[in-house]
């Protein structure tokens, strides 16, 4: 597919955004390589990893769980996706690319929203129930981790601005990934810290993400209080070993680094930073080989999904699942879509997870959910 390069310089990419209202589009702010894409009107389903190289760039979005159920779901994911209009921001260059005829892109003034909203769902009780399962099944021995979430609804008196939400994103949280996909009238918006794999050449790399503290309030913790706290240690390592564990099983050249503190705007987080060598998978390959880790599932992971998959009572969807670009050489980065948000006209489905070890409370836990979700509340 030949596509056309144009210089093309906007003060910001959702100016982009905003040419290609009521189309299927696409914005990711990936700052590990500096890169901006804003994808706009469906131009084909990507097969394969062969097919993926005659396109420019190519969108990734999976679900959590291999079926979606919940009709605000449907259609969203499980595909590989070429768009016929990008605006790219790279190497120093900002240009438009596009397939077939061009566009005459318009400027738009990108305007702020404060919003009014109501949290309009109350699950402390069916979070206590999924509670008491996860914490059963670890104390009797069938699992060390599991992965729980929330979803919360949100509703305004009118429509929450997409563009408004994006823009704070970006701002607010200058250590991860922004991303907004729409789609039939839904989008899926977030502010993600972890990558489940990126793919440069033969190199590969993952984030072990877990262990969360808050950084402000009466409960926050110094940040040496927290790299040495056993329960957030043993819920870390628990993710660090199994992707080390998963990635030798493909190559013998992996790399641990040192497990240290990643700062967010709320929050702490526990990170190590894993890679290895290889040239026999590629980018989507090696996201179905290490989804979900159990910084999203559990261990062991199949008997986590089940369970989850039983008690839970809400769809996951798109959050924790994979999301993200890669280039026609395969080059690119998938994170897991947390720290995010399913946005329908009025309404606001807010989700956040955390991992649950035998030392874990269901208050404290259900306080970092809280936490978690400021990434999106800050945003409206």
């Amino acid at each position: 597919m030949k596509y056309i390069k144009e210089p093309l310089q906007l003060d910001n990419p959702l100016e982009f955004w905003l040419n290609f209202e009521g189309e299927e589009r696409v914005f990711w702010v990936d700052r590990q390589s500096d890169r901006v894409v804003v994808g706009a009107k469906r131009l084909a389903v990507v097969q394969d990893d062969i097919d993926r190289e005659q396109y420019a760039y190519v969108f990734y979005g999976g679900t959590f769980f291999p079926t979606v159920k919940d009709k605000k779901w449907r259609n969203m994911g499980h595909e590989m996706v070429a768009f016929t209009h990008y605006y790219i921001v790279e190497n120093g260059e900002s240009f438009y690319l596009h397939a077939g005829e061009g566009v005459d892109i318009q400027r738009h003034k990108i305007e702020r929203v404060d919003h009014t909203f109501t949290e309009t769902s109350d699950d402390k009780q069916e979070w206590d129930t999924l509670m008491d399962a996860i914490l059963t099944n670890i104390h009797e021995g069938r699992m060390t981790k599991v992965v729980s979430s929330r979803e919360v609804e949100f509703t305004s008196l009118t429509t929450f601005d997409v563009v408004s939400i994006l823009d704070r994103l970006v701002e607010n949280n200058p250590n991860c990934f922004i991303f907004g996909y729409e789609k039939e009238g839904r989008t899926f918006v977030g502010a993600s810290p972890e990558i489940l794999v990126r793919h440069r050449g033969d190199e590969i790399l993952s984030y072990a993400l877990a262990g969360t503290a808050p950084k402000f309030g009466p409960k926050a913790w110094t940040k040496e209080r927290f790299l040495n706290d056993h329960k957030n240690r043993v819920e870390h390592n628990i993710v660090r070993d199994r992707i080390v564990h998963t990635m030798r099983q493909v190559t013998n050249d992996v790399t641990v680094g040192e497990t240290g503190i990643m700062e967010l705007s709320r929050l702490y987080h526990l990170r190590t930073i894993i890679t290895a060598k290889d040239s026999t998978k590629s980018l989507i390959e090696w996201g179905r080989l290490l989804h979900p880790t159990p910084a999203l599932g559990g261990e062991p992971r199949e008997l986590a999904m089940d369970l989850l998959a039983k008690y839970e009572a809400h769809e996951r969807g798109m959050y924790a699942a994979p999301f993200g670009f890669m280039k026609d050489m395969g080059d690119g980065i998938l994170v897991v879509a947390i720290r995010s948000a399913l946005i329908m006209d009025n309404r606001l489905y807010a989700y956040a997870g955390c991992g649950i070890v035998s030392e874990s409370n269901s208050d404290e836990e259900y306080e970092e959910t809280i936490n978690k979700m400021g990434t999106i509340l800050d945003a409206l």
